[in-house]
C-alpha cells in the first residue's frame, strides 16, 4: 500500500517537570525539506531531531513545532535590594526626582536575569525522543490513511486506461483493414495496370509507419508495472511519476500515428486519465 506525503500530528506529554507539545506537519515535496521551530533549550537536539525525522518520514516538506512550559510556575519576585540599588543610581542621575518617581523608573528598568540556563539531562533526552518517535509514528499512520485514498483513485484511473487500451486494440485491427482496402480501391480507380507484388510491398511499408502495436504493448507493460508499484510498501513516488511520463509518451506516439477518429478519442481519454494520475502522484511518498 502506498503512503501519502500529507500527514499531521500534535501531542502533549509531561516529561519530568515540563509539559512538552510536539506538532508535525508534512506536505508533498520532491526532496526532504525540513524545518523546526523550538525554544533555545532544544537547540542541542536539533540534529538528532532532523535525523530521526529523515529516517521515519523520508521525504516531503516537514514542519516541526516544539513548545515547552514548566509545570512549577515560578513567580517573579521583586528583589528589594536590587530595586534600592537602582533607585540610588537614578538619584545620582536626577537628584530633583521624588522617591515616587524614582521608584516608578526603577520598576520600569529591565530586570537582571539571575536564572541559569538549564542543561538537558540524559534522562530528559531519553524521554523526549521516545515521545518524538511516537508523534512521528502518528504522522505515518495519517500518511497511510491518506495513501489508501490515493491508491483507490489511482487504481480507478489505471482501470479506465485499461478499458481504452482494449478499445485501441480492437479498433486498430479494423483500421489497418480499412487502410488496405482504401489503398487498393484508389489504385483500382486509376484504371491502369500495376505490379501487384510492388503494391503489396508499398502497402506494407506505408502500414508499418502507422502500426501502433509496439506502443500498445509498451503502454500495457508500463501500466502493469505501475499497478505493481501501487501495491508496494516501499517509497515509490518517483518511480510511478516516471512511469506516468512513459505512458504519456507512448500515448502521444499512438495519437500521432493513429490517423483515425475512434483511436483519437481513446487517446484523448487516456491522456485525460494520465493527467489526473500525474496530479495525484505528486503526493505519493
Amino acid at each position: 500500500m502506498i503512503y501519502s506525503m500529507t500527514g499531521y500530528a500534535i501531542q502533549s506529554q509531561e516529561i519530568l517537570e515540563d509539559s512538552i507539545t510536539i506538532e508535525i506537519r508534512s506536505l508533498n515535496s520532491k526532496f526532504f525539506d525540513f524545518s523546526v521551530k523550538c525554544p533555545d533549550y532544544f537547540f542541542p537536539l536539533e540534529e538528532q531531531i532532523k535525523r530521526i525525522t529523515k529516517q521515519k518520514l523520508a521525504r516531503g516538506k516537514i514542519e516541526i513545532r516544539i513548545k515547552k512550559s514548566n509545570n512549577s510556575q515560578i513567580k517573579d519576585e521583586i528583589n528589594l535590594g536590587e530595586l534600592r540599588q537602582q533607585m540610588n543610581h537614578l538619584k545620582k542621575i536626577s537628584p530633583e526626582s521624588t522617591k515616587e518617581k524614582l521608584l516608578e523608573l526603577a520598576l520600569l528598568m529591565p530586570k537582571k536575569n539571575h536564572k541559569k540556563t538549564k542543561k538537558i539531562t540524559k534522562k530528559f533526552q531519553s524521554h523526549f525522543f521516545e515521545f518524538f518517535q511516537k508523534v512521528t509514528e502518528e504522522v505515518m499512520a495519517f500518511r497511510k490513511k491518506e495513501g489508501r485514498a490515493l491508491h483507490k483513485e489511482l487504481i480507478k484511473y489505471a482501470t479506465q486506461i485499461s478499458a481504452q487500451v482494449v478499445k485501441l486494440k480492437k479498433r486498430d485491427k479494423q483500421r489497418i483493414k480499412n487502410k488496405k482496402e482504401k489503398l487498393k480501391m484508389s489504385f483500382d480507380a486509376v484504371g491502369q495496370k500495376y505490379n501487384q507484388t510492388r503494391l503489396e510491398e508499398e502497402m506494407i511499408y506505408y502500414i508499418e509507419k502507422l502500426d501502433i502495436t509496439e506502443e500498445i504493448v509498451r503502454l500495457n507493460q508500463h501500466k502493469k508495472y505501475f499497478l505493481e508499484l501501487l501495491s508496494s510498501e516501499n517509497e515509490v513516488g518517483k518511480k510511478v511519476n516516471f512511469l506516468s511520463q512513459e505512458m504519456l509518451r507512448e500515448t502521444n506516439t499512438i495519437g500521432s500515428k493513429s490517423n483515425d477518429f475512434e483511436l483519437q478519442k481513446s487517446v484523448v481519454i487516456i491522456k485525460e486519465k494520465l493527467e489526473k494520475i500525474k496530479e495525484q502522484i505528486q503526493n505519493v511518498l
